[in-house]
């Protein structure tokens, strides 16, 4: 019995020696927590303020019109092929109460949106037209 107990005594020491002798995985840093600890060095900014004035996909851009009552810009192709989305204002007065922090100055003005914030701001049609066709 004496011969059979001390070899069972030593492997069970060292079994349980081994196991302790490595952190469990609970304890070990996975990947995601090294990086949440990592110093990041892009700003943090600020959602963007009016998110239904943003492009519903990375192919296509939004568009707010103010001011411009002459033609409809819904009939001019060549924005409609990169635009989805059109938004259009009569009066300068509607688009700064509506939406104040675009500072919107003039009449028209064309203010261009991909999906995170203004892209164009301008107060020329053709202008946007030479920017979307750029793009």
């Amino acid at each position: 019995m004496k011969k059979i107990s001390w070899p069972i005594l030593v492997g069970v020491t060292l079994l349980v020696g081994c196991q302790n002798a490595e952190p469990k995985e609970e304890t070990k840093p996975s990947t995601l927590q090294m990086e949440e600890k990592a110093p990041t060095k892009t700003k943090m900014n600020k959602p963007f303020p009016y998110p239904n004035l943003l492009a519903e996909s990375e192919q296509s851009f939004s568009l707010l019109v103010i001011g411009d009552q002459d033609t409809p810009i819904e009939n001019n192709k060549e924005i409609t092929e990169k635009v989805n989305d059109i938004l259009s204002l009569p009066e300068l007065v509607m688009a700064q109460t509506a939406y104040p922090e675009l500072n919107i100055k003039t009449e028209p003005a064309y203010i261009l949106f991909d999906q995170a914030a203004v892209v164009f701001q301008g107060k020329n049609l053709k202008e946007l037209t030479i920017y979307l066709e750029q793009k």
